[in-house]
């Protein structure tokens, strides 16, 4: 299991749904996300395989990562 699993489609639409800066836990913790990955969503590396995907997919999402944050993982803003 690695972050390649996570679905673009599914990125896109929860992404679309969120204000204009979010972090990568409001994604990985929506229910959409984890609906769709019900083999990942419980391993340890979960948050981080779905921060290491909106990173790879980034120019497809129309997101910048603007910072980090200890608890909620990457600071994402729309461009």
């Amino acid at each position: 299991m690695s972050r390649k699993d996570i679905l673009l489609d599914k990125l896109k639409e929860v992404v679309a749904d969120l204000g204009q800066v979010f972090t990568t836990k409001d994604v990985s913790e929506d229910i959409r996300m984890k609906q769709a990955h019900p083999n990942l969503k419980d391993q340890r590396n979960y948050h981080a395989f779905v921060g290491g995907a909106l990173s790879d997919h980034r120019a497809q999402l129309e997101i910048d990562e603007i910072g980090k944050s200890a608890s909620r993982g990457s600071r994402w803003k729309k461009i």
